[in-house]
């Protein structure tokens, strides 16, 4: 006799569902589980000033800085050695030094994370700081701090080559004199880990995507990388909003004119241009279009980040307005153009022997970008400031870019994907129970 089961095949039908989904679910999870924190395909929304962490200089270096001409209006930092190979003055403008170590009671005009390096002897060797500023030397091997001239009179402090007079060449002389032992030898900057919150936020500013159109006198939209020799190229910002303009370093060059004819940058429209010079291998010598009709006024929001050079050499053209972010870049500055702005370099010739620098106007960067960008940054224990010596030093951002630990990401985490799991495990088990119970009532009716 042929016994039938007594449950629904509706029932074995909706318990098979049951399981596969289970067993689905916990796959999907588990293969989410396996990329761990990977983000999603998504850009993250960064805001930040990027160039905090360098402390309101004027050029902020993190290596190498060679002094030969001409002059910065506000303070140097460099946290690799001084070469001193001509006449170089600092911080000729009164209240541009923002920054004063501790115990200080005046700003540091200059910031020398190694040594001064007094190799070269000529007469005019003299670097100046002005406006009663001070000077922190990390490494005063091979150096002499002087407060009192040859006559043992009191005067203002100078530093020079160990052993030499108070009136020898090269030196650094001072208008203020300042307490010899507040000179050194200490760095009050964590110059490490001030580039590399640097280079970080150069990197996420290169992964924003482009708002900003260049176009020719005619209208015409221009493509990056399509800017033709002497060229007038012409940019409309959208006011109240972050503009990213992205260009090739041979775009620069064949430009004859970088004109505004409308809106320009301010606090809340600030300009970033991207600077790709990967088609000359990262190495670019920049002669500088005219950016007309802005000036030192919208220098402070307005920046040229060259993310990926190595070396960028400022070679002629017109005053450069803004700030250069180029963390990873060797800079030199061998022709009388001045810079509008901030200069943000890995080492730095600033003027060479026999070649003169242009000045750099005390313009620091004075905006906050805001934009999406597809580059995923460093965990969240990366300082978003510089530490400034054990008694200022600052911990972990909790809140950075993205409002994410202070690292802007978008991740999927083993916690998040808990809930998930949970409940594919539970649709497996009820799935399978019902299987279980339903195959053991159909045994036994058929016995």
């Amino acid at each position: 006799m042929q016994h039938t089961s007594n449950r629904p095949p509706n029932v074995r039908r909706t318990a098979w569902r049951l399981a596969a989904l289970g067993a689905a679910g916990v796959a999907a999870v588990l293969a989410l589980g396996t990329a761990g924190t990977a983000p999603f395909a998504q850009a993250a929304t960064v805001t930040l000033n990027p160039l905090d962490p360098a402390l309101g200089f004027n050029a902020f270096v993190e290596d190498q800085t060679v002094l030969a001409s001409t002059e910065a209006e506000g303070p140097i930092a460099t946290g690799g050695d001084l070469l001193i190979e001509g006449s170089y003055n600092v911080m000729i403008h009164t209240g541009t030094g923002s920054y004063t170590a501790p115990g200080d009671s005046s700003p540091s005009a200059l910031v020398v994370g190694g040594r001064i390096d007094f190799g070269v002897d000529p007469a005019t060797s003299v670097v100046q700081v002005l406006n009663g500023g001070y000077v922190k030397v990390g490494d005063l091997s091979d150096t002499d701090v002087l407060n009192t001239d040859q006559n043992g009179a009191s005067v203002n402090t100078r530093l020079v080559s160990e052993g030499a007079g108070y009136d020898s060449t090269p030196r650094v002389e001072l208008t203020a004199q300042q307490p010899i032992s507040s000179v050194g030898p200490t760095s009050p900057i964590d110059f490490d880990a001030a580039f590399a919150q640097l280079r970080e936020n150069s990197a996420l500013l290169v992964g924003c995507a482009s708002t900003v159109t260049m176009r020719d006198a005619s209208g015409a939209a221009v493509a990056k990388g399509q800017v033709a020799p002497g060229q007038q190229i012409r940019i409309d910002l959208e006011p109240g909003q972050t503009n990213v303009l992205e260009v090739t370093g041979e775009d620069l060059n064949n430009m004859a004119d970088l004109v505004f004819p409308g809106v320009r940058p301010s606090a809340d429209t600030p300009l970033l241009i991207n600077v790709d010079t990967s088609g000359t291998g990262g190495e670019f010598d920049w002669v500088v279009a005219p950016q007309s009709p802005i000036s030192i006024v919208e220098s402070p929001y307005l920046l040229w980040n060259f993310g990926d050079t190595t070396r960028l050499r400022i070679a002629g053209g017109d005053t450069g307005q803004g700030s250069i972010l180029a963390p990873n870049a060797d800079y030199s500055d061998v022709s009388p153009t001045n810079v509008e702005g901030q200069i943000i370099a890995k080492n730095a010739s600033l003027g060479e022997v026999g070649e003169n620098g242009g000045e750099i106007h005390h313009a620091p960067f004075s905006a906050e970008l805001s934009c999406d960008s597809d580059v995923e940054p460093t965990p969240s224990d990366t300082p978003s400031t510089p530490a400034n010596g054990p008694s200022d030093s600052t911990g972990p951002s909790s809140e950075g870019p993205g409002g994410n630990g202070g690292n802007g990401s978008l991740t999927t985490t083993g916690d998040s994907l808990r809930p998930l799991i949970i409940a594919a495990g539970a649709l497996l088990a009820v799935g399978t129970v019902v299987l279980v119970v339903a195959s053991r009532r159909k045994k036994a009716a058929r016995g």
